[in-house]
């Protein structure tokens, strides 16, 4: 019984101070991802003078209008996340498109596949200044065949990580159907 008691204490405490530090740093950690995917749009859309305003808040799919104007009358593009499931973890990546339905950037926001395998879609490779992986989404819409090679489209799968590739490729493709589906193609 004495033991128990120790115990249940010990699990108390050990409870206690997990909760603890989850309320004091839950804010903080809210704060930091809501700032780094401003860095992140801004990146992928850049020149947004009128800045982002999100749109479908709180759906399945929410999107961001970027304006390149103050005023918001000129409309610079789009931005919208992708989330696919790869080998061990939700990838989830920011994709900027103009407002013609072509894609300018795409950036990772995060994933916690293998290394040296799937966190590969992160790589820089020596002498290079963005992940290789992405770059290749760049100018591609939807007319065009945005799925990895082994599956019949254009886009190098990464080596011994096919699943992580198929991931990210998949959910820009159905992202983007959906983008263009809402938006209409060009505004």
């Amino acid at each position: 019984m004495k033991l128990g008691i120790i115990l249940m204490v010990y699990a108390l405490v050990a409870g206690g101070a997990l909760a603890f530090v989850n309320i004091k740093t839950d804010p903080l950690i809210i704060k930091n991802r809501i700032a780094e995917e401003n860095n992140a749009r801004a990146e992928i859309l850049p020149v947004m003078a009128g800045g982002y305003e999100e749109k479908n808040e709180g759906s399945d799919f929410p999107y961001w209008i970027g304006y390149r104007d103050a005023g918001k009358k000129e409309i610079g593009g789009y931005v919208f996340i992708a989330l696919g499931t790869g080998y061990s973890s939700v990838i989830s990546a920011m994709v900027g498109v103009d407002p013609g339905g072509k894609i300018i950037g795409v950036k990772v926001l995060s994933q916690q596949e293998t290394p040296g395998l799937g966190a590969k879609v992160v790589e820089i490779r020596h002498g290079e200044s963005d992940p290789w992986f992405t770059r290749q989404f760049s100018g591609k819409t939807v007319q065009d065949d945005i799925k990895v090679k082994k599956d019949g489209g254009t886009i190098d799968s990464i080596t011994g990580a096919t699943i992580s590739s198929r991931a990210v490729t998949n959910s820009i493709n159905a992202g983007l159907k959906k983008l263009m589906g809402i938006v209409g193609g060009a505004s």
